[in-house]
C-alpha cells in the first residue's frame, strides 16, 4: 500500500467502541506490564496472541469481555515464558476456544503444566502451525512466519511469529523471537513487509535486528513492556534503530493499551505515537559505535559524497563534513552521534549537500 495513506488519529477511548464497530480488523496490544498480550478481532472473529503474566490475567479476561468476546477462534501461546502464558491459561479457562497454537517444545514450569491440563480438560489439542501456512480470521488473513527450527538454544526463538493482513494493511507480531529466528524469517522468502511491527522481546537488544527491520520496513512500531522492569527493557540498541529509521513509536509502559484499527485501506489509532525512544536503563550504552560508512547507495551518483574520492579530498575540509542517513531527515556533525550508531548506511558531505538531499533538520543530540 501507499504507506502515506496511513492516518494517525487521536480518539477518545470512550468513543473507541463505536469507531471500532465500523473497522474490519482491530489489533489491541494490551497493557500487561512486563509481558505481551495481543487481541486480534476481525468481523466478529477473535484471536488471542499471548496473555501476559499471572498478575494481568484478570485484566486480559475483563478486557476481552469488554470487547464483546464470547468465544475465541484461536488462542496462540507464542512460547511458554510465564509473562506470555499465564493469561493464556486464564483465557482458556474462561472462554470456549476452537483452536490452540503453541510451539513444539516443553518446559517444567507450573504454568506450562496448567496450560497442558486445561487443554486436556477441554478436549483440545495444541499444535505448532507450519511456517507459511495461512488461516482466515474474519476479514484478515494470518500467515505463520516462525519458528523454522527445532533445536534452538534459546527458547525465545521457538516463538510463533505471524503476519496479519487486512486489505492493504498489515501487522507483524513476533513474540520473543530473537535474531536467530528473525534471520530465518528474512531468509524464508515470505512477505514480511508490514505497516505495524509489534516489537520482539519487549524491545530487547537480542531482537529487532537490522535484517528484520529492512525486510518489514514498518511505518509504525508498538512496544509492550513494563515501566521500571528488571530487564531494563527496552534496550538502547532497539530504540536507536527505530529512531534512526524515524519509525513512530507507541509504548504500553508510557501510554497503556494501544489499539490499531484497520478498514483494509488505512489504520487509525486510539492514541498518537509517544516517540519516546529512551531505554529502560537511562545509563544503557550502545554495544559498539558505528564501525563504517557505506556509500553504496549514493557515492556512484555523486563521488563527492565519498571522502575517499579525489573530488571530496580536494574540495572539502574535514571540519565542514556533516553526516546523514538515506531515510532520515536530520544532518549530524559527528559520525559517532548515538542516533547514528546503529545505522548501516551513513552518507557524508558538506552542509549544502545535506540540505540539497533534503536533510534540513539539525540533530538535537550532536548539533548545538
Amino acid at each position: 500500500m501507499n504507506k502515506r495513506k496511513l492516518i494517525i488519529t487521536t480518539l477518545l477511548f470512550s468513543s473507541l467502541m463505536s469507531i471500532n464497530a465500523a473497522a474490519q480488523t482491530d489489533v489491541h496490544v494490551l497493557d500487561v506490564g512486563q509481558g505481551l498480550s495481543v487481541l486480534i478481532e476481525s468481523n466478529g472473529h477473535y484471536m488471542l496472541y499471548d496473555g501476559g503474566d499471572s498478575d494481568k490475567s484478570s485484566y486480559v479476561i475483563s478486557y476481552l469481555h469488554q470487547e464483546g468476546v464470547t468465544a475465541l477462534d484461536y488462542v496462540v501461546a507464542s512460547h511458554y515464558d510465564s509473562d506470555h502464558l499465564n493469561g493464556v491459561v486464564g483465557a482458556l479457562n474462561t472462554f470456549p476456544v476452537s483452536t490452540v497454537w503453541g510451539p513444539d517444545y516443553e518446559t517444567g514450569t507450573r504454568v506450562f503444566e496448567s496450560f497442558r491440563s486445561v487443554i486436556a480438560a477441554k478436549g483440545l489439542s495444541c499444535t505448532q502451525p507450519d511456517v507459511g501456512s495461512q488461516i482466515q480470521l474474519g476479514d484478515a488473513m494470518i500467515q505463520v512466519l516462525a519458528p523454522s527450527g527445532s533445536d534452538y538454544s534459546e527458547a525465545n526463538n521457538y516463538s510463533i511469529a505471524i503476519r496479519v493482513q487486512d486489505g492493504s494493511t498489515s501487522f507483524l507480531i513476533t513474540g520473543d523471537a530473537e535474531a536467530e529466528s528473525e534471520a530465518q524469517m528474512t531468509a524464508s522468502g515470505l512477505n514480511l513487509d508490514s505497516d505495524v511491527y509489534v516489537m520482539g522481546h519487549h524491545g530487547s537488544g537480542t531482537s529487532t535486528s537490522w535484517d528484520l527491520l529492512q525486510a518489514a520496513v514498518p511505518e509504525f512500531a508498538v512496544l509492550s513492556c513494563g515501566a521500571g522492569n528488571s530487564y531494563s527493557h527496552p534496550h538502547i540498541e532497539s530504540m536507536e534503530k527505530l529512531e534512526v529509521m524515524e519509525i513512530p513509536l507507541f509504548r504500553t509502559d508510557k501510554q497503556g493499551t494501544i489499539v490499531a484499527s484497520s478498514d483494509g485501506a488505512s489504520i487509525t489509532w486510539n492514541v498518537e505515537p509517544c516517540n519516546d525512544y529512551s531505554p529502560g536503563d537511562p545509563n544503557d550504552k550502545p554495544a559498539k559505535p558505528a564501525s563504517y560508512i557505506d556509500f553504496s547507495l549514493d557515492s556512484s551518483l555523486d563521488p563527492s559524497l565519498d571522502p575517499s574520492s579525489e573530488a571530496s579530498s580536494s574540495g572539502q575540509e574535514a571540519a565542514d563534513v556533516v553526516y546523514w542517513t538515506p531515510g532520515g531527515k536530520s544532518y549530524h556533525n559527528s559520525q559517532e552521534c548515538s542516533t547514528l550508531s546503529r545505522s548501516k548506511t551513513i552518507l557524508s558531505g558538506s552542509l549544502n549537500d545535506a540540505l540539497n538531499a533534503g536533510k534540513d533538520d539539525p540533530c538535537n543530540v550532536c548539533v548545538r
